[in-house]
């Protein structure tokens, strides 16, 4: 028997999170607790009004789970997947609510096992992985302060908008000799993306991220042939299904265990990626430590990490992973390594949290 319930938490990042298409003062992340045997799993949703997800929708469907695994034993690694089947017609449209309960259940059988979830998915401990820093949209008179922080990562991320202003580019590359990645999100529909991937080239930019909404896919085979930067696909790629069409569109994508729905199906988009000789990106949204730790799991395998969600926010809820000069690597507990770090308003390291509701 498997017992279960879940909380919400509001995360806070440390400046407003502008992207081409939103700007954050916060986010509200919804998290999962599993429990078989005294031994405790955790998940985390975050989710995105892009992809039709509302926090209380989430944290509502999520709470009434326990009656489903009460019947539930996870007896082998084969009833994880089985799950994740079986709860997805009630979870959608949610594949970050979906990421919650994998995550839990990969958390919590790893630990049952008495091992790192690293060594249960892919044989192997885990080393550390370089991560960029993300630099969001900002005024002029924060460019120096955002760019001293980052520049300690090994890579940095820049979001930009419809002005894809080059600017910016330039003054990071004063401070930082590290490669830089440019994400549009989706907002350059009306460029030349030929002749900014030239321009952006000169500024050691290693890649160019989702320049087109998904709408417009059918041009991207133009623009990747002329771009002298690869292109990978974010928003233009969901979950595993998605992959057959990438190739001769973009170089590679961007997979995020809250978009495509967790481990289950990125295991499998790692696999089919490498198939077709696609660059492979592991992201992330606005997140703790908890979904930042099973990020760094997948990116063992991946081309490239961007997992500074811990990073970017002040209110971490978990501990356990370790974040230096931009360089992740995993607790030594079973499991994601991390834990939750006892707060007045969550009670989730306990069992008394689920045998009391």
């Amino acid at each position: 028997m498997i017992r279960s319930n879940c909380t919400r938490k509001t995360l806070i990042p440390k400046h407003i999170f502008q992207t081409s298409r939103a700007t954050r003062r916060s986010v509200e992340n919804v998290f999962l607790v599993l429990e078989q045997k005294g031994v405790l799993g955790y998940g985390e949703a975050s989710p995105n009004s892009l992809f039709g997800e509302d926090p209380s929708d989430v944290h509502s469907k999520l709470s009434s789970l326990p009656d489903y695994f009460r019947r539930q034993t996870l007896d082998s690694v084969d009833d994880i997947a089985r799950i994740w089947d079986e709860l997805w017609p009630f979870l959608s449209p949610s594949r970050a609510g979906q990421c919650a309960v994998d995550l839990a259940l990969w958390d919590l059988w790893s630990k049952l096992q008495g091992q790192s979830a690293c060594e249960t998915i892919w044989q192997a401990a885990p080393r550390p992985i370089a991560s960029s820093a993300t630099l969001g949209i900002c005024p002029r008179e924060e460019w120096d302060v955002r760019i001293a922080e980052a520049v300690e990562f090994p890579a940095i991320k820049v979001k930009m908008d419809d002005r894809a202003d080059i600017d910016f580019i330039r003054a990071i590359r004063e401070k930082s000799s590290a490669p830089i990645r440019v994400d549009a999100n989706c907002a350059w529909s009306a460029m030349d993306i030929g002749a900014l991937s030239r321009k952006l080239a000169e500024l050691n930019v290693e890649f160019i991220e989702q320049p087109l909404p998904p709408a417009q896919n059918e041009r991207m085979p133009d623009w990747l042939s002329k771009s002298v930067l690869p292109i990978l696909a974010d928003e233009s790629c969901l979950g595993p299904s998605d992959i057959p069409k990438l190739a001769g569109s973009f170089s590679g994508f961007n997979i995020k265990l809250v978009k495509c729905g967790g481990i289950t199906p990125a295991v499998r988009m790692i696999a089919a990626g490498r198939e077709l000789g696609l660059q492979i990106m592991i992201g992330c949204m606005l997140e703790s430590s908890l979904l930042i730790s099973a990020g760094t799991v997948l990116a063992q395998k991946t081309d490239f990490a961007d997992l500074d969600g811990a990073w970017l926010i002040n209110n971490d809820p978990f501990d356990g992973l370790s974040i230096h000069q931009g360089r992740l690597s995993l607790g030594p507990n079973p499991g994601f390594g991390v834990e939750p770090i006892p707060y007045s308003d969550s009670v989730l390291a306990t069992t008394d949290y689920i045998e009391s509701r």
